[in-house]
């Protein structure tokens, strides 16, 4: 039980160092105690309790509404309340039932095993679920933000189509740059641009949906979307300069096709979230095409989004590969100019 958590709140010296002497005989180790009412928020700070034991004393009535302060500092911890039999006992029940502060209540003497082993259990349980969470943290940070909506909402097999815009970035000549560059070097700076590419596409109402390598794919929903993604677009494109690795943007509009793609003919398959269609492919090829700190967007895209400044570059007739058709596009370079946001 290293890894646990106790804290006792006890005003009586004596009792308190029998009460700690007895624990850590029971394999606990650092126990933290507040010698007084006063001093529990900042002990409940400064351990972050699984568990915290109160010893209550019938000459200070008052203190059970420590145990309120408890679930309200600390909810997460299990608050266990020992007293002696008779009227403290009654008043210790009667405030567990009116506050719901008090997890369990045991009645002294505390010569058997009873409040140790209860004791124990809790932060055997206690424990346990941090450790859970703590793993779930873990790998929901693995997880991109469109997939995590689409599983706040349950998912099966069935794909979603919708409007939506698309960015694709993607660093300009990787293969010579991983080459020229220690491993970890190279690895390191890829997260941090990745990092900041992400955060501002949070920052403009986006999500990412996944990381391509040496780049990112990203898709925009709801109102707004259009001048929201290019926005973000010029946003990142000004990180170039500011990073290593230069990179190239494209973006699109139209529908996409969303879903949890892999092997499902078995339970336990891996699956990931992802997009396809059209509207994928082209700013994919869009991407390819813009140079170091472009943005090249649909014409189409900033008939909505109706953004003038920086001035664009008009580019017609892009043939764009794999699709067999043209298009008209433009080409952004980020500049200090305010952007002005369009009525919507």
């Amino acid at each position: 039980m290293t890894d646990s958590r106790l804290m006792l709140v006890d005003s009586n010296d004596y009792t308190a160092s029998v009460l700690i002497e007895d624990l850590r005989r029971r394999g606990l180790g650092f126990i933290h105690w507040a010698a007084s009412t006063m001093d529990v928020p900042r002990v409940l700070g400064a351990c972050e309790p699984d568990v915290v034991v109160v010893n209550y004393h019938s000459d200070q009535p008052d203190n059970l509404m420590v145990c309120s302060t408890i679930k309200l500092l600390a909810p997460l911890a299990a608050t266990v309340v020992i007293t002696s039999p008779g009227p403290p006992l009654k008043a210790v029940r009667h405030w567990a039932k009116q506050t719901s502060s008090i997890d369990v209540v045991i009645e002294k003497p505390l010569s058997d095993e009873r409040f140790f082993i209860t004791v124990m259990d809790l932060l055997r349980v206690k424990v346990a679920t941090r450790e859970a969470d703590a793993r779930v943290a873990r790998l929901t940070s693995l997880v991109p933000e469109g997939a995590l909506s689409v599983m706040d909402n349950g998912f099966g097999d069935e794909a979603e189509i919708f409007d939506a815009v698309v960015i694709f970035t993607d660093i300009r000549g990787s293969s010579r740059l991983i080459r020229d560059m220690p491993p970890e070097v190279f690895f390191e700076n890829l997260n941090a641009l990745l990092t900041a590419q992400a955060a501002l596409v949070r920052t403009h109402q986006g999500a990412v949906v996944k990381y391509t390598g040496d780049g990112m794919l990203a898709i925009f929903r709801g109102m707004g979307r259009s001048y929201l993604a290019l926005r973000c677009g010029l946003a990142i494109a000004g990180l170039n300069g500011k990073h290593p690795f230069p990179f190239g943007i494209g973006i699109a509009q139209g529908l996409v096709l969303a879903g949890f793609i892999g092997d499902s003919t078995e339970a336990g398959q891996k699956r990931q979230y992802d997009v396809i269609g059209t509207t994928v492919h082209m700013a994919a090829r869009l991407c390819e095409l813009a140079s170091a700190g472009e943005v090249i967007a649909t014409q189409g895209l900033n008939k909505s989004a109706r953004i003038t400044s920086p001035v664009p570059r008009l580019m017609t007739g892009v043939v764009i590969r794999g699709l067999d058709v043209e298009t008209d596009c433009l080409a952004f370079h980020p500049d200090q100019t305010e952007l002005k946001q369009p009525e919507f």
